[in-house]
Formats: C-alpha cells, structure tokens, sequence
C-alpha cells in the first residue's frame, strides 16, 4: 500500500484507521482457552507473555511465579499455590484496571490539550477527513494528533449541506455557503483534505472542537 499511495499524510491516516478497531492485548490463563485462541494478533506469533520488573506490576509478579514454576519443573507446576481459574480471575481484573488507567490518561490528556486550545486557539490548520455520516464527519488533525467529530450542526448558520449516499453505501457531502461571497463550496469525500480551527468547546464536558474554515490550499503551512 504505502508504494502506491504518494501521499505520506493520507497513508499516516490510512494506518491510523487500521489501528482504531484492533482490540489491546489481554492477559489470559492459556489453560483456560483453547489453543487457537492464543495467538498475538499485531505480532502475528502464535502465543506470547511479557513483563518486566515485579516491582511495577502485578501480573508481572505474577509471570515471573509461572515462568519460574516452570522451570523448576511438573512437580512444582502442579503444586502451584493458584489454581488455574483463579489466574484467569486475576487476568481478568489486570485487564480492567489496565483499561480504567488507559482512559483517564487519554482523557487526561484530552483535557489538557482542551485548556492549552482554550488559551491559544487555532485559526487555521490542515484536516483530513476520515469518515462521513449524515449530521457529522470526522477529521484528523496532524498538528495536535487528534482525530474527532465536525458537527454540521455548529455550521447551520453559515452552510447548507447536502449528504449524498451511493449504491456502496460510501457517502459524500457538500457544503454551499448560504451567503454570497462568504467562502467555497466544499465537496467532501474520503481523505479530503480542509482548513480547520481549533479551539475548546464552549459547554461541558471539556473537549476539544473544530470548526470548517474553507478548503486546504497547498501553499497554507501549519
């Protein structure tokens, strides 16, 4: 893919949205599961643990008790002072409390970022356009890496919209002016690129918002 597209932004994006569905690896029991249910997906291997230091986490401390039961060989792997269900009970909660950490430094990070926008916004920068629905499209902003909802309903004063769909189900929309002289129509399709603000929504919850400034023009810089 990446030596037919000449693009190096949209083939940034394209990887990007390859990324979004995969689901984060868990910690499981491999007894628990059947064999097929082992294998690594982004690693493409057939199983896989890790860990580091057990002084930082717990189910390294964990892996490190299995590995070294292991190695002192059967007698110590059939003695071994957890049963196998409850492993998978504390893979289980390692998994959650991984997720729950995972989100509050996302939206950590969302809020700060909101903050820093809030305080210095941005006029104009360069948007990629990943996905199209029928009130909204989603676009990519390299300069701050965030990915996030344009909603039509914030441009109602200033556009009328149309939303076009075809037999594939692969949508298209176009955004006309609703005063004369007041900016371009915008044809929107996949990977279209467009000139967007960005700044921190006005109501709670703090997030960030963006704004549809006009098409991307090659000699803008960010």
């Amino acid at each position: 893919m990446g030596r037919e597209c000449a693009d190096p932004l949209v083939m940034q994006v394209i990887t990007d949205l390859l990324m979004t569905p995969m689901r984060p690896a868990e910690y499981i029991a491999a007894g628990e599961y059947d064999q097929n249910e082992w294998h690594h997906f982004a690693l493409n291997i057939p199983y896989y643990t890790h860990f580091t230091s057990p002084i930082r986490r717990y189910p390294d401390i964990i892996v490190h008790r299995l590995l070294q039961a292991t190695l002192d060989g059967k007698n110590a792997v059939k003695n071994f002072s957890q049963h196998q269900s409850e492993i998978q009970s504390i893979s289980e909660h390692c998994n959650d409390k991984r997720m729950a950490s995972r989100k509050a430094q996302d939206r950590s990070d969302r809020v700060f970022l909101s903050l820093y926008l809030k305080a210095h916004p941005i006029a104009s920068t360069l948007g990629v356009v990943v996905s199209i629905g029928e009130k909204a499209f989603k676009v990519h902003i390299p300069k701050i890496a965030v990915t996030t909802m344009v909603y039509l309903d914030e441009h109602k004063d200033a556009y009328d919209v149309k939303v076009q769909q075809n037999n594939s189900g692969q949508r298209r929309m176009i955004m006309i002016p609703k005063k004369p002289n007041t900016g371009q129509r915008l044809d929107i399709n996949l990977f279209t690129k467009l000139s967007i603000s960005c700044m921190c929504k006005e109501k709670p919850p703090i997030d960030v918002a963006l704004k549809v400034v006009g098409p991307w023009k090659k000699w803008q810089q960010n």
